[in-house]
């Protein structure tokens, strides 16, 4: 147990769990100066990395840091992984799912929607779908997500089946959605982290790369990681000093 003002060896990874309010933003960036005035890993290409979840609180975390934002890269998640390991790696896996990366310029949640494509898309998928339909698909379009199923496999579909007229939307609708997409070089924010973990688990010395660059990586608000942000975060882990904070997170290590 530490108190908000207490500070810990900086070589050391850590946890820091607490209820809202406990002072843990406080304590990451008192920490983090910590880190900044005293350690011998950090030079001119090299950081400090920390992650957390909005904008807003890309905001708080800087304001707070004053003279050390120089030395410190804070950032979302979305864009941590893009910037640094989707832009410049993408490359590795392009061909294994034929991802035009002479077209991809960032990542948004925009879908795809003209009639020729939804056409194409249903032909693709074997499925029906009547005009008035069609709203309802693009819904549950929206609504699938990257997660990994009972086989440890990456799949793309919704919480829950999505009925369009009497039937359950098949899930070759969403798979088959992702490869027209990638086609095209778009990218929604979901596939920043399916191709992180593809570059990951296919170039694992992404990692160790990511590790030089930023030998100390914070993770603000654990609490909301998906499993396939913290098979990163367990990745970086192996080579670099990383922290996760948030309300009664759950270890990685």
């Amino acid at each position: 147990n530490i108190e908000s003002n207490e500070l810990i060896d900086i070589d050391t990874p850590c946890k820091v769990s607490a209820g809202p309010g406990a002072g843990k933003t406080y304590w990451l960036t008192q920490h983090i100066h910590n880190v900044v005035k005293r350690s011998d890993k950090l030079f001119i290409s090299k950081k400090v990395l920390c992650i957390t979840y909005t904008n807003n609180a890309v905001k708080t975390i800087c304001s707070r840091l004053d003279n050390a934002n120089s030395r410190v890269e804070v950032t979302t998640i979305h864009s941590f992984l893009y910037n640094h390991i989707v832009k410049p790696y993408v490359s590795v896996i392009a061909n294994d799912f034929n991802l035009d990366i002479s077209k991809i310029d960032g990542h948004d949640d925009t879908i795809l929607t003209n009639y020729t494509f939804m056409q194409e898309l249903f032909k693709r998928a074997d499925v029906y779908v009547a005009s008035q339909d069609i709203s309802k698909v693009i819904d549950a379009l929206k609504r699938a997500y990257w997660h990994f199923d009972s086989s440890n496999e990456l799949v793309i579909k919704p919480n829950y089946p999505i009925k369009i007229g009497k039937y359950s939307l098949k899930n070759t609708t969403y798979t088959e959605y992702k490869k027209m997409a990638w086609e095209k070089g778009v990218l929604h924010h979901d596939d920043v982290l399916f191709f992180t973990y593809q570059i990951l688990k296919k170039a694992p010395f992404v990692a160790e790369i990511i590790s030089e660059k930023f030998p100390y990586i914070f993770i603000d608000e654990f609490q909301d990681c998906t499993p396939i942000q913290i098979f990163a975060f367990n990745e970086f882990a192996k080579f670099a000093t990383v922290g996760v904070i948030g309300d009664y997170a759950q270890s990685i290590y």
